[in-house]
């Protein structure tokens, strides 16, 4: 990721964590706030389309990620006060080993592809829960930013070698919208549904999550969360002339840690 690129998304991190943290929002007595560490064991599937022409396609599961990552942090952060609220979220992988695959037409047999991707995605919007309760149905909306760095050498073997090299270094922002709900079961245990969509600078990105939780402690404010997440982004850019299309899809576990005060 180069540096304009994270200039951006850094700065759009710390006007979201300034809002979140304002001395007013602070001190005002009834708001509920939440805090959630996470993990997402996401495996990495891209396609790439050069000038309508599929040329590359690659899949990594959570091991080689997790063989290859050389950082990464997950955080979501939330206040609700009555049936309104706001959350920031942040997701940051840096995978800097290559994967070579054989790719499948139509490219000649025998040539070969190197592909490697650093992903950011900064989140931020606020909520509006229709029932007003503990739990139950949220209406969501807000603005993502996600900072891609992808690279793909293609090695053609003959009849002589020839190497080419394609990808993106860009930041896109979105709007999104969606809904999330949750519900109890018995006296410590809950599960929720997220799913929404969003478009701007990319074709579409969509994002579905469903975990359960599990609450702990005598006061209740700490809980463990398991589930399953995918989202898949959508994007084109030009390139030398060349129109080229790529389509990211992470999918794979989720567990969190989340305290609530």
């Amino acid at each position: 990721m180069n540096e304009r690129v994270r200039a951006r998304v850094i700065g759009l991190m710390v006007a979201m964590t300034s809002f979140a943290l304002s001395g007013d929002l602070i001190q005002a007595a009834d708001w509920e706030w939440t805090l959630a560490p996470y993990a997402w064991g996401a495996g990495l599937k891209m396609d790439l389309t050069v000038n309508d022409n599929a040329v590359a396609s690659t899949e990594v599961d959570f091991s080689d990620l997790l063989d290859k990552t050389d950082m990464a942090g997950m955080v979501h952060f939330e206040g609700r006060n009555g049936k309104g609220g706001f959350f920031v979220d942040a997701l940051f992988m840096a995978l800097s080993d290559e994967r070579t695959t054989a790719p499948p037409p139509p490219l000649p047999g025998g040539a070969q592809i190197d592909a490697e991707l650093n992903q950011f995605i900064a989140e931020g919007g606020g909520f509006w829960r229709l029932g007003g309760g503990e739990s139950g149905l949220d209406i969501l909306f807000g603005v993502r930013a996600m900072g891609i760095d992808s690279e793909v050498d293609i090695t053609f073997p003959s009849p002589s070698t020839t190497k080419v090299t394609t990808g993106s270094d860009e930041t896109f922002i979105d709007g999104f919208v969606g809904a999330r709900y949750s519900h109890p079961i018995g006296g410590k245990w809950d599960w929720a549904l997220r799913g929404d969509v969003g478009t701007g600078d990319t074709d579409v990105t969509w994002n579905a999550v469903g975990t359960v939780g599990v609450r702990f402690g005598d006061t209740g404010k700490y809980s463990l969360r398991f589930g399953y997440r995918q989202m898949e982004m959508d994007f084109e850019n030009d390139d030398s002339g060349a129109k080229i299309e790529t389509d990211i899809t992470f999918s794979g576990a989720i567990a969190g840690f989340v305290i609530k005060w």
